[in-house]
């Protein structure tokens, strides 16, 4: 459709014989044909129309990175179209549709309007490849410019109490803790956890503060919490680098979107960065798996590091979360809306858990002071209390606050001194930053152990949800 119009644009612009020149005739020629080359060649060869995070990768590539994606890219088919196209250029550059109507050319320039305004009132323009060439430029820029942070960070403001090595920090996405196994549900929905239970240190009272990923993970892996100002910000990829760790971030996710760029921002501190997928996180089918070669590469890389993953994990649409293998739960002809949909966000779980279980194998077989921690931004509602599924301020379920929590550490890992596992402390995710800091032994000045879910000290608090809700009294009145 948006192809089809944009189309009748250009058509418009050469009905209306606006242009006196030939060489603005070649330009608009040249320019869209380039339009089609581009959203052609970047179908063929990543399966994915041209969006506004190739731009940002683009931006961000440096010499050998673009050779490289070339030389793998760079196929027959590919120099075939392009071939075609330029021999179409000058098949039509000299087009003109001939129509004796009086004032052609406002007719022209009004059609053209005309269909953008269309493209911009339907959100087709989105899929636009000039619109998305802008877009990705702005948003790179506006990405760089959106979050101001604290770098005044010092080096003797931070206190490193262990010799603990790799850190991984695993963030998943939408996964609630009420269908998983190793939280009690039902179905086998966490088996590869489950065989490491000992091993893990599972806590079973914890809430994100908000149902929204753009909302939650900033108060996540910063300073930043319910009563914060946001005045003086620090991240945890800030005080890590400060204490002389590498960081990394890969993300299953987009580099720019409508909802992350305040999380990339964070994200693009890290001395590494990589986003897989340029779909928006409904469409896109690439799986979680995607991130595997890269985070092999860097547990073998010398040096001390923490590596922060960005899963895709059990986002809707749920049934492409997972490859066939896991298809699990499986429905038939007589399956009702309702059994579909969970069917398909359990088999996601289950995916989630090979995920998972195989971040912490790899990280073991590497026999370093590590620790990993997992959990979700946020939850979901499939079902479990309304018949719905989904998030919505507007309608509030447990199942959208409570994300599983745990840690698997190795054996050498050392542990603060004041360490003290409790599962069933009440605790929300906007704390994460000091507990992470707690327990890897790498502690900044801001860093209030009392915060902290790992801490003899951990003082419980109101845990203040949507930024004015009582969570404990808001589903207590509600139960009773």
């Amino acid at each position: 459709m948006e192809d089809v119009l944009f189309c009748f644009s250009i058509i418009a612009i050469y009905f209306g014989n606006i242009f006196k020149r030939q060489f603005l005739y070649d330009l608009l020629s040249l320019t869209y044909l380039f339009y089609f080359v581009l959203e052609t060649t970047s179908y063929i060869a990543v399966s994915s129309n041209f969006s506004s995070s190739y731009m940002f990768l683009l931006i961000e590539s440096n010499k050998e990175e673009l050779t490289e994606f070339s030389a793998s890219y760079i196929t027959l088919p590919i120099i075939s179209f392009i071939i075609l196209m330029a021999t179409l250029f000058f098949l039509i550059r000299k087009v003109r549709i001939t129509l004796n109507l009086p004032k052609k050319h406002l007719i022209g320039v009004f059609l053209f309007i005309g269909v953008i305004v269309v493209l911009k009132m339907t959100g087709l323009i989105e899929r636009n490849a000039y619109h998305n060439v802008v877009r990705g430029v702005y948003g790179y820029i506006e990405l760089q410019n959106s979050v101001k942070f604290n770098n005044n960070i010092l080096k003797e403001d931070i206190n490193i109490t262990s010799d603990n090595e790799v850190f991984v920090f695993v963030l998943g996405e939408s996964t609630t803790s009420q269908h998983m196994q190793l939280y009690g549900y039902e179905r086998e929905t966490t088996p590869f956890l489950d065989s490491l239970k000992d091993n893990l240190h599972i806590y079973d009272n914890v809430i994100s503060s908000h149902v929204f990923t753009l909302k939650v993970v900033p108060k996540i892996i910063t300073s930043l919490d319910y009563n914060s100002s946001g005045d003086s910000t620090t991240s945890l990829i800030q005080i890590f680098k400060g204490a002389g760790f590498k960081t990394y971030w890969l993300a299953n996710q987009r580099a720019i979107s409508f909802h992350d760029n305040v999380i990339n921002k964070i994200a693009s501190s890290c001395h590494e960065f990589r986003f897989y997928t340029h779909l928006d996180d409904v469409k896109t089918t690439t799986l979680d798996d995607v991130i595997f070669p890269d985070y092999k590469r860097i547990l073998k890389e010398p040096g001390k590091k923490v590596i922060f993953i960005k899963l895709l994990g059990t986002h809707f649409d749920y049934n492409k979360r997972y490859p066939e293998d896991y298809d699990k739960f499986t429905n038939s002809n007589k399956s009702t809306k309702k059994q579909r949909i969970i069917n398909y966000y359990d088999n996601a779980v289950l995916y989630n858990d090979y995920i998972v279980y195989s971040f912490i194998e790899e990280l073991e077989k590497h026999n370093k002071k590590s620790a990993l921690l997992y959990l979700s931004d946020h939850g979901e509602n499939v079902y479990d209390d309304s018949d719905f599924f989904g998030r919505s301020e507007a309608v509030l379920r447990e199942s959208m606050f409570e994300v599983p929590f745990f840690v698997w550490t190795s054996k050498d890992f050392e542990f603060p001194n004041d360490f003290e596992y409790k599962p069933n402390r009440a605790f929300m995710t906007d704390n994460t930053y000091e507990s992470i800091g707690h327990l890897f032994g790498v502690l900044y000045s801001d860093m209030d152990k009392d915060k902290s879910i790992f801490s003899k000290s951990f003082k419980e608090r109101k845990r203040i949800v949507i930024d004015s809700i009582d969570y404990d009294s808001y589903f207590l009145e509600k139960h009773e």
